[in-house]
């Protein structure tokens, strides 16, 4: 071994054995993985701050760009969107905030989501002696519309105002086309899903809305649209409504039973013989003296009155002898006559047949006319001379022209059967109540109907009938079916009766009293009692008293209609002396408008509330009782409507529009019947009672202001929307109908429409935030 090996050990374990240096050493070696230990826990500390305050500025912006996008698209409003949320991620995490470098932010949006990324570069301090000079901090965050599963239920006032153009509205619409277009723009708003009926433009933004936010969630909406009544009743389940009801309808009274016969083939005629010939005709003196031969030779016959057959007689012959062949009646002049027939005619008299005969006689005079023509006698010819005999030839004379003519009758008889049909001929229709109406006819089974019921309230005018004692033609009336229309608007079940004439007080108690009022129980399911079920409004089985309204009084009531000889009454079987009876659109239950599992399209929305039309008068009160009725979760769909499908909870939303003040008619057909004479809620305070209309109105708005409370008692949020022309009592009334004063609006014209219907939609959107 060397030298310098030897040394080298040598110092090693002088080392080894003198412990005297090794604290120091250790020390030396500890301080780098300590400065690294310490720098890390004070670097991670940074770049968890840093993190922090970029996902926060991340959501920040996520947030504030899909609250600026609203229910329109991303790029609206020159991108305005992405430009809040750039934005307001800079004031939450300015460049080099925390001493970060190289900050990185973008925002993309897609199917409502606004989707984040945020990054950068945090500078390391003591770790940068372990070579680590900078740390990458990246996140991502999501702002997305939410919907909660959410009902919207449109009462719609589709009364005949609808009809009109709003002075100076710009549109040029009409009111019902404007709130057509306005709920368009809703749907296309809330559920994000384009209608290809209205354009970007027509709604108010720069594009039509893209993706199916309706998809994620549940999201439905239904319809009740209303004049002074509703169409709900093929919604309904059958035994839902009454089998049988009393209208104010007619009655055939005067009954009377008549007798028609018809007769049968004719028998063959048994004739009599022929009446003779007058007396006259065998006197000589009745013929003209003029006499000329009508026979020469031995073969010339003529034939005679009597059938007989004369030839000229042979000679020789004596004048006597041929002068003794003469002998006609009780003259010996004439051997006979003949005559010729004229014309003939037949008088034939029918009996007159009375019930209950089996057979009509028919007799019949028959009459001819018979011309004589001429007188006969044989008289004996012989030359001029004497000496030559020429025979006894037969001679004629024409009957004289005074008596040429006369009559002749024979009598003839017949039969023919008879067989009787009875009828129940109509003298008088009374109008009034008739509680024996039948409908059940309209229950299909289920929940299918048909579209028309039989009543027995027609007159039939049967035509040409022969009656018992007459043989001539009548036209009688009988009952017969009526075929009865019904397009699904209902007459309301029992209701509360008004007697003191001022409805104002008479909902105070609402909903636990008045307990009488069946009708105004939102939830309450029909039962086997026919006052908690409806009846199908029915105008073609209803008349009002045949009179006449001047103002508001009525000159006939309960009156009776005698039905004159001849007359058609049949021309009057669809009800008369109504008003308003017409049947508004089908209301809809509340039904997911997507596309999916075989729901109904956007499009199908759209084309439905292209159906609406204005009708008639404006009864607010039974508009928001079947709106509360269709989307109430604890009434009668409450199977459809308390939760979702998979048992999540829904936000409801009833939004109620309308273009003006409660306006009834006394005359009107609406769901409480025929209001001047049914009488179901108020009645008049007298045959002249002037403010009959305005008592109704009176009732009308006390039912509308206590169901606005029992809405909103439901956890139903009510939206009331005034369209058009507005007056200062009705303005307050809808007001405080609505949620609160923040839930109402008032829009002058359709532009206006529009916005607020898109304001609610917004409204009704909210924003849920994701990591």
């Amino acid at each position: 071994m060397g030298d310098r090996i030897k040394r080298a050990l040598f110092i090693l374990m002088r080392l080894y054995h003198n412990q005297a240096g090794n604290i120091l050493a250790i020390t030396a070696a500890a301080i780098i993985p300590t400065i690294g230990l310490v720098g890390g826990a004070f670097d991670m500390a940074r770049i968890y701050a840093v993190k922090t305050r970029l996902q926060s500025a991340c959501d920040a912006g996520a947030l504030a760009g899909r609250r600026i996008m609203g229910s329109g698209r991303w790029t609206d409003n020159n991108g305005r969107p992405n430009t809040t949320a750039l934005a307001t991620f800079d004031l939450n995490f300015a460049q080099n905030s925390f001493g970060a470098e190289n900050r990185t932010r973008s925002y993309s949006e897609s199917d409502g989501t606004v989707s984040g990324t945020a990054s950068a570069d945090v500078p390391m301090t003591l770790m940068r002696v372990l070579n680590v000079p900078t740390k990458r901090v990246e996140v991502t965050c999501e702002g997305q519309m939410r919907i909660p599963n959410t009902d919207v239920m449109f009462v719609l006032d589709n009364s005949g105002s609808m009809n009109e153009v709003i002075p100076g509205d710009t549109t040029g619409l009409k009111k019902m086309a404007g709130l057509q277009l306005a709920i368009r723009c809703f749907y296309e708003a809330l559920a994000r899903q384009n209608i290809t009926d209205v354009s970007a433009a027509q709604c108010g933004t720069s594009a039509d809305p893209t993706g199916d936010l309706s998809s994620q969630v549940q999201l439905r909406f239904g319809f009740v649209n209303y004049d002074n009544m509703v169409n709900v009743g093929k919604l309904l389940p059958n035994n839902y409504l009454a089998d049988s009801w009393t209208y104010r309808s007619r009655t055939a009274t005067g009954i009377q039973t008549v007798y028609a016969w018809t007769a049968g083939t004719q028998s063959a005629t048994t004739w009599g013989p022929w009446s003779s010939t007058p007396n006259n005709f065998a006197n000589p003196s009745s013929y003209s003296s003029t006499y000329s031969v009508v026979s020469g030779g031995n073969t010339s016959t003529t034939t005679l009155a009597d059938g007989l057959a004369y030839v000229k007689k042979a000679a020789p012959t004596s004048a006597a002898a041929c002068s003794a062949l003469n002998s006609y009646g009780s003259y010996d002049q004439l051997v006979g006559i003949s005559e010729s027939n004229g014309t003939s005619s037949d008088v034939t008299t029918p009996e007159v047949p009375i019930y209950p005969a089996i057979q009509q006689n028919i007799n019949t005079v028959r009459s001819r006319t018979q011309t004589v023509a001429y007188g006969y006698r044989y008289r004996y010819f012989q030359n001029g001379s004497g000496t030559s005999a020429w025979g006894c030839w037969l001679e004629r004379a024409p009957f004289n022209s005074a008596n040429n003519t006369y009559l002749q009758t024979r009598d003839g008889t017949a039969n023919k059967p008879l067989s009787w049909t009875a009828y129940d001929r109509i003298t008088e229709w009374t109008y009034g109540p008739r509680t024996d109406i039948n409908i059940a006819g309209l229950k299909a089974g289920q929940s299918a109907w048909n579209s028309t019921v039989t009543i027995p309230l027609a007159g039939r005018v049967r035509r040409q009938l022969y009656l018992s004692g007459s043989t001539i033609r009548s036209d009688i009336e009988t009952v017969a079916d009526l075929s009865v229309t019904w397009d699904g608007c209902i007459e309301e079940r029992q209701t509360f009766f008004n007697t003191d004439g001022n409805p104002s007080d008479d909902w105070l108690n609402y909903p636990s009293s008045p307990s009488d009022a069946i009708d105004m129980d939102i939830d309450r399911v029909p039962d086997s009692d026919p006052a908690t079920r409806w009846k199908p409004l029915l105008p073609n089985a209803v008349w009002g008293p045949k009179g006449t309204l001047v103002g508001n009084t009525w000159s006939g009531d309960y009156t009776t209609d005698p039905v004159k000889a001849g007359e058609n009454t049949s021309s009057g079987d669809t009800g008369r002396n109504l008003s308003n009876n017409s049947c508004v659109t089908a209301s809809r239950k509340l039904t997911n408008y997507n596309g999916v599992g075989g729901n109904p399209s956007a499009q199908d929305l759209s084309n439905y509330v292209g159906t609406l039309v204005p009708h008639n008068n404006t009864y607010h009160d039974i508009g928001l009782l079947w709106g509360a009725r269709l989307m109430s979760p604890t009434g009668i769909f409450a199977s459809e409507n308390a939760t979702t499908g998979g048992g999540a909870q829904i936000q409801r939303h009833l939004i109620f529009m309308t273009d003006g003040a409660t306006a009834t008619t006394v005359n009107n057909y609406a769901s409480y019947g025929l209001e001047w004479w049914d009488r179901r809620q108020i009645a008049p305070a007298g045959p002249n009672d002037a403010n009959y209309d305005d008592n109704l109105n009176a009732v009308n708005n006390a039912r509308s202001n206590a169901l606005c409370t029992a809405i909103k008692n439901k956890n139903i949020t009510l939206w009331v929307i005034y369209y058009g022309s507005s007056d200062t009592a009705t303005k307050t009334r809808l007001t405080n109908c609505a949620t609160s004063p923040s839930y109402f609006y008032e829009a002058r014209n359709t532009t206006l429409l529009i916005g607020k219907f898109r304001e609610i939609a917004d409204r009704i959107s909210n924003l849920r935030l994701t990591q």
